[in-house]
């Protein structure tokens, strides 16, 4: 086994015994065969002079303290697909699926096999580090007084997947990428920043990258989503809710905003610009249009049944109410699903429903809408028009996290998805 921490700066000697260089650097070529790549050049410095590529031809031999080429150097002619282990790998970051985290790469680990070194692990943990400072023998010596051990954290390099255009690498040993929750893909976004935040979730189908974005700050969504084309940028913010979609588009620049609402299926957009006439610090800017309802005349086995098959119900932010509307949408009461779920069969809704809800104006401010869910203790709250028309719901989510300061401003868990 051998470190590349430990491996650059050695002198290198040709077969006669004469000095070429130091070593600067290692080579590799990934291959479809193989999962270790093989070292196929060295890079090496001599003095101010530019780096000297030699192919690794397998007599050459990386234990001792002095590199030793035992046949006549070939030079190396790059094919361009090449991996310089020190310049591309070395102190580049990692992301840690497992643990939804940023670490960087504090050496990596080399075995020969056959006349080859492969490159096999890499080391993104403590022992690493202190070996790069030369101080891993004495700190090892410290703690065993101690009764403790060095944590070594290693991860194979058939585990990782390179990804050069964003000089990220993605651990996906443990989970695909794409199977973690948006939560814990956000969380790993926010350490990797914006910029390189959209080369990550490209892969991705546009549900999950539009979930994932709804865990960010609006900010944050903003700069992503200019990473992707008018057309794709279109096709996820379909996927978002509503409000959500509507606070993400407020950040863009007017000319990309309007290219995307152009863009968009029409239901989807007329939803999103209904929201954006509204002030943002309103309950009509805080709410959503998608929420569930049953019309009047039926009982309550028929309203389960039409919430079964309502598209719109399928689509709700959260349904742990229904509202009741009539065929003008005008808002006659609302009950919860428990409601529904423990009356009978035959009980007719109206006969079910509270009448008079609390409910807010579009205009009103969004500090009053809080005030009134924390005074009735509801999940959330109807919005009407002067008509008593519902236009949408403010979830108690939606409105508490308006009102959290900004270095408080973690994405608010959706309970009531």
């Amino acid at each position: 086994m051998a470190y590349l921490s430990e491996l650059i700066g050695r002198a290198v000697r040709d077969h006669r015994g004469m000095t070429l260089g130091r070593l600067n650097d290692l080579l590799i070529l990934p291959e479809e065969k193989s999962a270790y790549p093989r070292v196929v050049a060295l890079a090496l410095k001599n003095g101010n002079a530019a780096a000297n590529l030699l192919a690794w031809l397998g007599t050459e031999d990386l234990a001792g303290n002095i590199i030793v080429l035992q046949t006549q150097p070939q030079p190396y002619q790059e094919t361009g697909q090449e991996i310089y282990l020190a310049r591309d790998v070395m102190d580049k970051q990692v992301i840690d699926v497992e643990d939804h985290r940023m670490v960087r790469v504090n050496d990596l680990e080399l075995g020969r096999i056959g006349s080859d070194y492969r490159l096999l692990n890499v080391d993104v943990g403590g022992r690493g580090l202190l070996r790069r400072l030369g101080v891993e023998n004495f700190a090892e010596r410290i703690v065993e007084r101690f009764n403790r051990q060095i944590p070594n954290h290693a991860v194979a390099w058939c585990d990782l997947s390179f990804l050069p255009e964003v000089g990220v690498r993605l651990n996906v040993s443990r989970q695909n990428f794409n199977e973690l929750h948006p939560a814990d893909i956000a969380e790993i976004l926010e350490d990797v920043g914006p910029r390189r935040a959209g080369d990550l979730i490209r892969d991705l189908g546009d549900e999950k990258i539009a979930d994932t974005l709804m865990e960010l700050e609006t900010d944050f969504q903003a700069e992503v989503l200019e990473s992707f084309s008018k057309e794709r940028a279109a096709d996820i913010v379909e996927e978002m809710e509503p409000d959500e979609a509507a606070d993400l588009l407020n950040e863009l620049e007017p000319e990309k905003r309007q290219a995307v609402l152009d863009l968009m299926e029409q239901e989807e957009r007329e939803d999103v610009q209904e929201l954006l006439a509204h002030q943002e610090d309103t309950a009509g800017g805080l709410m959503t249009t998608n929420y569930a309802s049953v019309p009047p005349e039926i009982s309550v086995g028929q309203a389960l049944e039409y919430l079964r098959n309502d598209p719109d119900a399928q689509e709700a932010e959260m349904i742990y109410y229904v509202y009741v509307l009539d065929p003008d949408d005008k808002l006659l009461g609302v009950l919860s699903l428990s409601n529904l779920v423990l009356a009978a069969p035959e009980t007719p809704i109206e006969q079910l429903m509270r009448t008079n809800p609390v409910y807010a104006g579009l205009t009103t401010p969004r500090d009053e809408v809080l005030e009134e869910l924390s005074k009735y203790n509801l999940l959330a709250i109807p919005v009407v028009n002067e008509d008593n028309q519902l236009q949408g719901i403010v979830t108690a989510d939606d409105a508490l996290e308006m009102l959290l300061p900004q270095e408080w401003k973690v994405k608010l868990p959706r309970l009531f998805r």
